[in-house]
């Protein structure tokens, strides 16, 4: 009996395991450079050094010679699982960077990127949420109303991908340029967790019960690229990013209770899939005058072609779709505004209660100096907005998930030419 019900007190444990970036799908991540956050939509831009990330084909268009570009996101995070009119949150900011470079020698170029592409944050619950609520609801149910689960109970959760990306770009003319990279994958994820529950065997006792357990992989993949550029007002960007296979590779520093084999099969030195799905980048921009440029984005993910374990069949393909304005000032100062709204294609009862998949809109602004002609910075400012959803996991008891994401993005970047 004692065993038990440990096991069912420490399925609160096991789940909190976090993607906590705001822009992309279930896995993907895209938010990858100050320039990014200020315009949030670059698949078709050519003008900043990070586009060796979003459209990997035009890097033929910048300026000729060796440029540079360093980004770092702060992310304010506020997430909420509200249960029956109780309120459980995390706060735990993330940072995010970025490094790309650009060797541009007109028809050819090459290219390079550093940032992270999945997860890339971690969350805390300091007094747990929907996950471990479920559980003293099971240990309750089990006791037949006599077991109770009054002690603290906390979870924490971290993930990232970081990607490594090479490549180069070819210029076939002035309209058509063509790129082919090569990026690995460096996956990490974390969990812990600890509570105390009380024992139905008299004397009531408290049971401690604690999981620590991290997974990491690695993989590989290819990215393909275009840009059309038709004319002088118009440019058209394509990026297709192939499946990484991505094996975790679980190592169990804490199992006080034997949990992890017969809540989620983890074993210490046991793999499992979880790939980075494939996405489709396509952007167009036109420049309506000399000083005003749009631009409008589309990024679709292939949720639904990745190995997952069979997590996949629950879910269905999303994307991001939006437009932002762009509008020079003077040869200095460059202002923009952008927006993206994201569907990421998870119903509520299937989300994740430590980062629950809701769909949102995202509003991002900011503006771009040019101190001279090789030094450019980029100040970023922005908010996602999600959308709350809700379910009934057993009458009268109803769970709605919250989040919001403010954040701030700093840019960099030298062009020695």
């Amino acid at each position: 009996m004692r065993k038990g019900i440990i096991c069912i007190g420490g399925v609160a444990l096991s789940c909190a395991i976090a993607s906590t970036v705001f822009a992309g799908a279930i896995e993907n991540k895209t938010n990858w450079s100050a320039e990014y956050i200020r315009t949030l939509n670059r698949n078709a831009a050519t003008d900043y050094a990070d586009i060796a990330a979003y459209n990997p084909a035009g890097t033929v268009k910048l300026n000729e010679g060796f440029t540079v570009n360093g980004s770092i996101q702060f992310l304010s995070k506020k997430y909420e699982n509200v249960i029956s009119g109780t309120s459980l949150e995390s706060d735990e900011p993330s940072y995010i960077p970025g490094i790309f470079g650009v060797y541009n020698q007109g028809k050819w170029s090459l290219f390079g990127a550093f940032s992270n592409y999945g997860g890339g944050g971690k969350v805390e619950f300091g007094q747990g949420n929907f996950t471990t609520y479920g559980a003293q609801l099971a240990l309750i149910g089990m006791s037949g109303g006599a077991l109770v689960a009054p002690g603290p109970q906390q979870l924490t959760g971290e993930s990232r991908y970081l990607g490594y990306t090479i490549g180069g770009a070819y210029s076939v003319n002035d309209m058509f340029s063509f790129s082919l990279g090569l990026r690995y994958i460096d996956a990490y994820r974390e969990a812990q967790g600890s509570a105390t529950v009380l024992d139905a065997i008299p004397p009531v006792t408290p049971l401690p019960v604690a999981l620590n357990f991290e997974e990491d992989g690695k993989g590989w993949g290819g990215i393909f690229g275009a840009n059309i550029a038709p004319n002088e007002k118009v440019n058209i960007g394509i990026r297709y990013e192939t499946v990484t296979k991505i094996d975790l590779e679980a190592t169990v520093t804490q199992d006080t209770a034997g949990l992890l084999p017969l809540l989620l099969g983890i074993n210490n030195g046991q793999e499992r899939p979880r790939d980075l799905p494939a996405l489709l980048g396509l952007g167009v921009s036109y420049w309506i005058t000399p000083k005003l440029r749009t631009e409008v984005n589309l990024t679709y993910y292939f949720n639904e072609d990745a190995d997952w374990g069979g997590d996949e069949d629950g879910v269905d393909n999303g994307y991001d779709v939006g437009i932002a304005f762009e509008y020079i000032f003077t040869d200095k100062i460059t202002a923009s505004i952008g927006y993206i709204h994201t569907e990421l294609g998870v119903e509520p009862q299937d989300m994740l209660p430590e980062n629950p998949e809701l769909d949102a809109d995202t509003i991002g602004a900011g503006i771009a100096y040019a101190f001279n002609e090789n030094f450019h910075t980029n100040i970023s400012i922005g908010n996602s907005f999600y959308r709350d959803d809700s379910f009934v996991p057993a009458p009268p008891i109803t769970v709605e998930y919250k989040k919001n994401v403010f954040f701030l993005a700093l840019g960099v970047e030298y062009r020695f030419m």
